[in-house]
This record gives structure tokens, C-alpha cells and sequence, in this order.
């Protein structure tokens, strides 16, 4: 048997198409250049390019990232190509990801006006079915510029269809939530009344110190000292996961390089006591990964 066609890393071709197998004849970029014969009006046109995620430029993602500007997805932070690509990259469990970049074209400056993740059927026994891919624990809203969804739909199932004319694309808006136990947004307590100090009764306690790195240099360091708390009081391990682990250093990396990562070190008795890793800052800042509590013994944190 012949498998229909193959997206590769790398190989632009041109307008930026991913190079790839053939089908019947016509590569990859052939048909992603094609893709505009769905029109829009008179003047737009569409243009859709699939990529692989370690295949994504550094154009496209500054594109990407002002498309989630204009589209307002509910949570930026984890639609965040930085975090997307690399759940992609490293936790795929098997699946063959795709990122259909679809462009609107033929009014100035081609314009990005969808990202796409989609999860590929598999060539022998995928029943042909393309639908949305989501990062394992999350519920996240495709980012589709206002207005643009249904000749997004019409355009990128346009570019699946002539690379597998049997496949189905199954895309329906996303409108369920997170569920509760997934990561949710940091938001500000309303300060509640307080005891009057001359209530209150002394005893003696430890009391614990609160570190917060930020800086790009130092939350690397931070996040080892995360996994190695993790690691000692976790019953499942993230550092026992490679690809968690490899997860957690990528994504953090990324983000503090923009200064979107920070790790607070909770320390009691020059020990560390619990972790937690906050990406992005202000209202939507979420928190990402944590760990241990303050409850946690003494006997089990991490002498720094």
C-alpha cells in the first residue's frame, strides 16, 4: 500500500508551503497553493499552509500572536504559539499534528486569519476524519479572526480535500469550558476584614518565606529546584515523565524569555516547602504547575 502523502519538516516552497509526498501527482505545496480558489467577495481570497510544529516560523508566530489579539480568544495564554507548539512538539501521544495557517489574500498584505490544530487520521485506519486537536486537560477556542469562520472552514477543507479527497473536516466552534480542574486564571482576592492585633494570641512558628523568580537568567534554575520538589513529596513524578519534564523546561524557557514565566519558591527553615509555576502576568495570568502546599512536613522540602 502507498501512503497518500506526507507533511515533512521543513522544505518551503513558494509562498511558504510545507513540502511533502505527492498525491496523485500534486505535492503538498502544490495543493496549499491552490487553496485560494475559494474567493471571498470580490477582492479576498484564501490561502492555507500546513505546517508541522517545529516547522512554524518566527513570522508566522508573531502572526499568530497578533491574530489572538484581534480574535480575543478566552485564554491567550495557554493558545500561546510558545504553548501550543511545544504540547505539540512533545506530547502528542502518537497523533500526527498539523497547523493549518489559514490567510486571507488579495487586499494588501496576506493576513493571518485562523490557526488550525488539527490531528491527522491515521493513513491505514483513521477513518478519514480530521478534527481539532486540544492539549490533554484542556478545552481551548480555535483562534479565528471575527467573521471569518465558516470560509476559514470552506477554505482549509478546500486544501485537505485535494490531499485526501475521501477525508472529512470536522470543525464546529468550541464553546465548552475548561473544566474545573484544569489550569484556571489567577484572579485578585477581595481583602477581607482582618483580627485586631491585640486579639490575637502569639505562638511560636516558622514562618515561611516566599521567593518569586522572574528573571530569564534565574527561572531555569527555578524550575529544577520545582521538579526537584515535585519529584521528592509527588506520588506521579513529573521529572518520572520525559516529556513532561521536557515539557515543563521548554515552556518555561520560552516564556521567560519574554518574561512571561514565573516561579515562586515557598522556603520554611531554609527548606522548600512548595512550587508553583505562573505563566503570563496581570488578569490573565494562569497557573500552570504547582506543587506540595504548606501543610507539606518539613522533613520532605527541599534544602536550598
Amino acid at each position: 500500500m502507498r501512503q497518500r502523502f506526507t507533511v515533512i519538516e521543513g522544505g518551503a516552497a513558494a509562498g511558504g508551503s510545507v513540502v511533502a509526498g505527492s498525491v496523485a501527482g500534486a505535492s503538498l505545496a502544490d495543493a496549499t497553493e491552490r487553496a485560494p480558489a475559494s474567493p471571498i467577495g470580490a477582492s479576498v481570497s484564501w490561502r492555507v499552509d500546513l505546517r508541522r510544529a517545529a516547522a512554524v516560523s518566527e513570522a508566522e508566530i508573531a502572526a499568530w500572536r497578533a491574530l489572538l489579539v484581534r480574535a480575543r480568544v478566552a485564554d491567550p495564554v495557554l493558545s500561546d504559539p510558545d504553548h501550543l507548539l511545544s504540547v505539540a512538539q512533545h506530547q502528542a501521544g502518537g497523533r500526527d499534528l498539523v497547523f493549518a495557517l489559514a490567510w486571507a489574500t488579495g487586499q494588501g498584505p496576506d493576513q493571518l486569519a485562523a490557526v488550525l490544530p488539527l490531528a491527522m487520521p491515521h493513513t491505514l485506519w483513521g477513518q478519514e476524519r480530521i478534527g481539532l486537536w486540544q492539549p490533554h486537560g484542556t478545552t481551548l477556542t480555535p483562534a479565528i479572526a471575527p467573521a471569518c469562520f465558516e470560509p476559514v472552514r470552506a477554505a482549509v477543507a478546500d486544501c485537505l480535500r485535494r490531499l485526501r479527497p475521501r477525508a472529512v473536516l470536522a470543525l464546529e466552534p468550541v464553546a465548552a469550558p475548561r473544566p474545573e480542574t484544569a489550569i484556571a486564571p489567577l484572579r485578585a482576592v477581595p481583602r477581607r476584614a482582618g483580627i485586631p492585633a491585640h486579639s490575637l494570641v502569639g505562638v511560636r512558628a516558622n514562618p515561611a518565606q516566599v521567593e518569586r523568580v522572574s528573571e530569564p537568567g534565574l527561572v531555569r534554575d527555578a524550575v529544577e529546584e520545582f521538579l526537584l520538589l515535585d519529584a521528592e513529596v509527588s506520588s506521579a513524578p513529573i521529572i518520572g515523565d520525559p516529556s513532561e519534564a521536557a515539557l515543563v523546561r521548554v515552556v518555561t524557557r520560552l516564556f521567560a524569555q519574554r518574561r512571561q514565566a514565573t516561579v515562586a519558591l515557598t522556603r520554611r527553615n531554609d527548606a522548600i516547602v512548595a512550587a508553583a509555576i505562573t505563566l503570563g502576568h496581570g488578569a490573565q495570568a494562569v497557573l500552570w504547575r504547582q506543587v506540595a502546599g504548606e501543610g507539606v512536613p518539613e522533613r520532605f522540602g527541599r534544602r536550598a
